[in-house]
């Protein structure tokens, strides 16, 4: 759970409901964990950075990412980390093995990701260039599809490969 303006995150143990803080960037806005290496991933939206947590010993490391990340999504197939920043335009790849890090660029204000871990292809809702870029995970490579007006959230049932885009501007009435 990341504290917004605490600038850390809580830790609830589920087997008995304790919990513990862990102290992240400034503003953490967005959380993901890579379920395979134990490793918990904090987008520090004021911070231009990323923190990793340790599962096992809630230790921090802090990975530089673009300007005002505000999603993060991780492929627990190729240990590859995606952090969308708003105000550079921009995709943070991360090597969750090495914390090397890869920029791509994206549309207009990103906000949103989601990862296809069978086709390795992540989904990035452009909120102000009303469109989704798509990543190919082995290249990096991308292509663009039109979305509706403001996209800002996006998610995908990897059983049947479809991508589902929420468009906060678009009015079916219009």
């Amino acid at each position: 759970m990341a504290n917004f303006n605490s600038n850390n995150v809580t830790v609830i143990d589920g087997a008995t409901n304790t919990s513990a803080t862990v102290v992240v960037g400034t503003n953490p806005f967005a959380v993901a964990i890579n379920p395979v290496t134990n490793k918990i991933y904090v987008a520090n939206r004021n911070s231009a950075n990323v923190t990793v947590i340790d599962g096992g010993t809630n230790t921090v490391t802090t990975v530089a990412a673009g300007t005002n990340p505000r999603a993060v999504a991780v492929n627990p197939v190729t240990n590859r980390i995606y952090v969308v920043n708003l105000d550079s335009n921009n995709v943070t790849v991360i090597d969750g093995a090495t914390n090397s890090v890869t920029t791509v660029a994206a549309g207009t204000q990103p906000v949103a990701v989601a990862i296809n871990p069978v086709t390795n292809k992540i989904y990035v809702a452009n909120q102000s260039s009303n469109n989704v870029t798509v990543i190919d995970g082995a290249t990096n490579s991308t292509t663009t599809v039109a979305a509706g007006i403001g996209p800002r959230a996006v998610a995908i049932n990897p059983v049947t490969n479809k991508i589902y885009v929420a468009n906060f501007g678009s009015n079916a009435s219009r």
